[in-house]
């Protein structure tokens, strides 16, 4: 796997994030709108979609402070030459 890989990945992971928590936000601030039932769920999902932002950051953070000298390293070590792209 390659450093440009890595990133790219970590910024479609924060954007899946960011797009379901503005959702459930938006469903537990409108109940009548989408149920009370989905509203506390959405409420009960905040918490944890908090903790995955708070995760992504991180993640995020440190792949960006990596060498991709690094990534090439670990590449070699496991065998993969091909990019980590399987057929």
């Amino acid at each position: 796997m390659k450093k440009e890989d890595a990133v790219e990945g970590l910024e479609r992971a924060g954007q899946t994030i960011n797009d379901v928590n503005a959702r459930v936000w938006d469903t537990a601030l409108h109940p009548t709108q989408y149920g009370w039932g989905y509203s506390l769920a959405s409420i009960a999902a905040i918490p944890v979609l908090s903790a995955a932002s708070l995760g992504h950051l991180v993640s995020y953070a440190v792949v960006s402070q990596i060498s991709p000298s690094v990534f090439d390293k670990l590449s070699n070590l496991s065998g993969d030459t091909d990019g980590g792209k399987k057929p």
